[in-house]
């Protein structure tokens, strides 16, 4: 007999509990005998050597999970357990795809970082209902008012907590005051009248409240505990168990739409997988198509964490592994007949860059198959090759992105390589309003001319460019404009891509003689050489800008304030916190803060939290000196 489903994506900040929390609730369900310490490296879900070494989560994780039991199922949770750091940003993202809703953890003794509020926009955004779970609540100093606080502001209206001081939750007990049940109700006009008319019903119409203003993203449940200890595990799970008898069918599945990529694996045992949800029923053999192309099924697997159970069939909602159509991407769907279908996930920002090469010239085919084996792995690295040193540029989502991409590199390709230090990606911005220019180019002696080309160059007031005729000019002449255009702005400025400038070409005096053969090219030289004359004096050199979080100790205040001033960071604020810990809010170039995370491990003896995230728009970028 099929089992319901339900998808819960955990997200949360760095060391809030995320990993710690599935542990308990394999251990809670029977999953496992006891629950693993990331500190070991035992944990069912960081099994990466790259997680084991740093204690961190680098890839998302599904956890199948009968509920209450595998002997007495009655529903099937299947976790996808995220990364907190903002470099991985990328798996959260593609996990999002195939979550019911968001459990989001919040360390109540450290309080809301600038990733809670991240987490709870993106899933904002994506129209996925929040659930919070308060952690770490039996630690001293763990601040639930506070918490709860910063909650509203995130969320944009009261949470609502389901839990008194003892831990006991009454939408369980169904008893409880009249206050501890209005909230569940009181979104709803229809339950609100209900209950005036038959209050002895409260705790009923309370119920279904929580469920349906659950679903429809009107309120906000708030559980707390603790996941090390087990606080609040078997109620948090006792209350997704309600949640799934209301959970609405996913708007991705139609007649069309039969699965959507999540993710990339590289398993130890089965190799490369690619993990899907299942929107339809399934079986080996089945064919489907995705982008013109066909694909057939010819394996289907069930993995939970470490562990993988081959199936030949598949329900509907399930999320599953394959070795079958590796060519797709997370966001990628794929469909019952030959229709066009669009990715579902927008590119990853990839505004960190290192260069490679081999030791040995001999070696370099061999280093490229082993640089897109890690491109298919990660889809959130690119690579290229630069034209003029034949060097190869990998770039990725920040330092500690690039820092595992050389490491996982160093295992599949061993031979001998060197690399470049961490850059950081740069650009040239136009700073002025309007230019008019004029460009001409005259060859043999003077003999030959493209004629003028009058123009505007203008900003954008954004970081988009283009070229646009007000004049009607033939094709081979406006191609000619267009292609130098995109030429020179491409490497427009010290190898810098330039940005935030448009061209309005205003008309176009063809020379004396004429249209001949080669005035499409003199056109070009015309324009590529006028252009890199007015760029370099035109425009700033800009790069990513990051915001800093550092949670430390009132001891080691001063000096890493004393660093962040060397590094050109603008202070924002400087909040106490509760027990002698400080709360510094600061923004800086993202190039002047490489190596930092480093600086401030050593500076605060491992006691400093730092929470960075890189931005690059119009709005937020910084001009580099």
């Amino acid at each position: 007999m099929s089992l319901p489903t339900l998808n819960p994506g955990i997200f949360a900040h760095i060391d809030a509990g995320k990993t710690t929390l599935l542990e308990r609730i394999l251990f809670v369900t029977g999953r496992i005998s006891s629950p693993g310490r990331i500190e070991e490296g035992t944990t069912e879900s960081d099994y990466l050597p790259e997680e084991i070494e740093r204690g961190i989560s680098i890839q998302s994780t599904v956890a199948r999970i009968p509920y209450p039991n595998s002997e007495n199922a009655r529903l099937l949770l299947q976790f996808v357990d995220n990364p907190g750091h903002l470099d991985f940003q990328s798996q959260a993202n593609a996990s999002l795809l195939v979550a019911d809703f968001g459990l989001v953890l919040i360390d109540s003794y450290e309080g809301l970082k600038s990733q809670t509020f991240q987490n709870v926009e993106m899933l904002r955004k994506s129209g996925k209902p929040i659930f919070i779970f308060l952690n770490k609540l039996d630690r001293q100093g763990a601040d639930i008012l506070s918490s709860l606080v910063d909650l509203e502001v995130a969320l944009g209206r009261e949470p609502t907590l389901l839990f008194r001081e003892d831990g006991t939750v009454p939408l369980l007990e169904k008893s409880g005051a009249e206050g501890e049940f209005l909230p569940l109700l009181e979104w709803d006009a229809s339950l609100s009248e209900e209950y005036l008319k038959n209050p002895e019903r409260l705790s009923e119409l309370a119920l279904l409240g929580f469920i349906h203003g659950f679903w429809a993203g009107r309120i906000f449940p708030v559980l707390g505990g603790s996941a090390l200890q087990g606080n609040g595990v078997k109620e948090l799970l006792s209350l997704f168990e309600l949640l799934a008898q209301g959970r609405p069918k996913s708007s991705l599945q139609n007649e069309e739409i039969a699965g959507i990529v999540f993710k990339r694996e590289v398993h130890p045992e089965l190799g490369k997988l690619l993990h899907f949800q299942a929107l339809v029923a399934m079986k080996l053999g089945d064919r489907f198509f995705s982008e013109d192309a066909p694909l057939q099924i010819q394996n289907l697997y069930r993995i939970s964490a470490r562990e993988a159970e081959e199936t030949s069939v598949a329900e509907a909602g399930e999320l599953l592994a394959t070795t079958s159509f590796l060519s797709l991407r997370p966001g990628d769907v794929f469909t019952r007949h030959n229709i066009p279908n669009p990715g579902l996930l927008s590119p990853a920002k990839k505004q960190f860059q290192i260069l490679l090469e081999p030791e040995r010239g001999e070696d370099r085919d061999e280093f490229w198959g082993a640089l897109q084996e890690l491109a298919w792995l990660d889809e959130s690295v690119s690579l290229d090759i630069l034209s003029d040193t034949g060097q190869f540029r990998l770039s990725g989502t920040g330092e500690l992105h690039l820092e595992i991409s050389l490491s996982r590199l160093k295992e599949s390709f061993p031979k001998s390589f060197q690399t470049s230090g961490i850059k950081v990606a740069r650009f040239a911005l136009w700073k002025n309003l309007v230019k008019k220019v004029a460009f001409q180019h005259t060859a043999f002696d003077q003999k030959v001319s493209s004629g003028q080309v009058l123009a505007s160059l203008e900003s954008s007031h954004s970081f988009s460019k283009g070229v646009r005729f007000q004049t009607q000019l033939p094709e081979e002449v406006e191609s000619a404009i267009a292609f130098a255009f995109e030429e020179v702005l491409a490497t427009g400025r010290n190898g810098d891509e330039v940005l935030g400038v448009q061209m309005i070409v205003n008309s176009f005096e063809p020379p004396a003689g004429g249209f001949g053969e080669d005035l499409s090219s003199l056109i070009k030289v015309a324009v590529i050489k006028g252009l890199k004359d007015i760029i370099p004096s035109n425009t700033d050199p800009i790069g990513p800008i990051s915001e800093i979080e550092i949670l430390l100790p009132d001891s080691y205040l001063g000096d890493v304030l004393a660093s962040l001033a060397k590094r050109e960071a603008k202070i924002r604020k400087v909040v106490s916190v509760a027990e002698g810990r400080s709360l510094i809010q600061a923004s800086a170039a993202a190039q002047n803060l490489l190596g930092f995370s480093g600086v401030l491990r050593n500076m605060a003896q491992g006691r400093g939290v730092l929470s960075l995230d890189t931005l690059f728009d119009f709005d937020h970028h910084s001009v580099l000196h």
